[in-house]
């Protein structure tokens, strides 16, 4: 045997197998919203939908790339650029004329926010709303539940939630939109504390999940969907929640 024939024999057995074994990197686009996703001081990915997104990893014929930036901008990427995925996100009826819905993985109670000392706001019903000034995050669903559109004479639209609460703060709105566990992390977030804050009406129980771009390759999907299928049925999710929203939970009930 020749020593080209050899070395080219060494080359291919040491390339070969790392090409055939390549996966491809799909990107997963996300904002910074604790405690389901964020960034820490090592900038690792922390939270609880990363723990989903790690635990699904092996079900997966591909590698997540998480990517996080400010939700508008995740947003317009995830609705734009086919093969891709959004997390977390709310599973509103006009958000699937751009993505499909993969599945959801937690359920949260979204509510809207006065000031405690604005016992004047007083509202009955969703349409009440109306009476007042309402900040709410640029791309959020609440614009869909509350049948709102982005021209609403009493809607500022801001950056991010905590933009949203600090204008609430310093009394520059009436109300603001949020769900409950989203609520007490901006609080903390801020260094505000949750007396000053009073939930003033009940929205709507809202699934969050992960989304696709509506043009997404399905077999890339149902791989998705299959993954956080197995997650349910082996225990792993309901062990993540539970890791994470039982303390919080149980301090409620204390507090109460």
């Amino acid at each position: 045997m020749s020593r080209f024939v050899l070395a080219f024999i060494i080359v291919a057995s040491v390339f070969i197998p790392q090409m055939v074994c390549a996966r491809d990197k799909i990107v997963f686009y996300t904002e910074s919203y604790p405690p389901f996703q964020s960034q820490n001081q090592q900038g690792e990915f922390v939270g609880f939908a990363i723990d989903i997104l790690h635990a699904a990893q092996p079900y997966l014929d591909f590698d997540i790339d998480i990517q996080i930036m400010p939700w508008s901008r995740a947003y317009h990427n995830a609705q734009t650029q086919p093969n891709t995925f959004i997390f977390s996100i709310a599973n509103t009826e006009k958000r699937l004329a751009h993505f499909k819905w993969i599945d959801g993985f937690y359920t949260v109670q979204d509510m809207i926010y006065r000031k405690s000392n604005r016992p004047d706001i007083v509202l009955d019903n969703i349409d009440d709303i109306n009476r007042y000034t309402l900040a709410l995050s640029r791309s959020d669903a609440a614009l869909d539940r509350l049948k709102l559109d982005n021209k609403h004479p009493n809607v500022y639209l801001v950056r991010s939630q905590t933009a949203a609460l600090k204008m609430l703060h310093f009394d520059r709105v009436d109300l603001i939109y949020n769900n409950e566990v989203g609520f007490v992390e901006d609080i903390k977030k801020m260094g505000y504390t949750l007396s000053e804050f009073t939930p003033v009406l009940p929205v709507v129980n809202m699934p969050i999940g992960i989304s696709t771009h509506k043009d997404t390759d399905e077999k890339l999907a149902d791989n998705m969907r299959q993954a956080l299928h197995m997650l349910k049925q082996n225990g792993e999710l309901a062990q993540i929640t539970t890791r994470w929203f039982a303390p919080r939970v149980a301090t409620a009930l204390v507090t109460e």
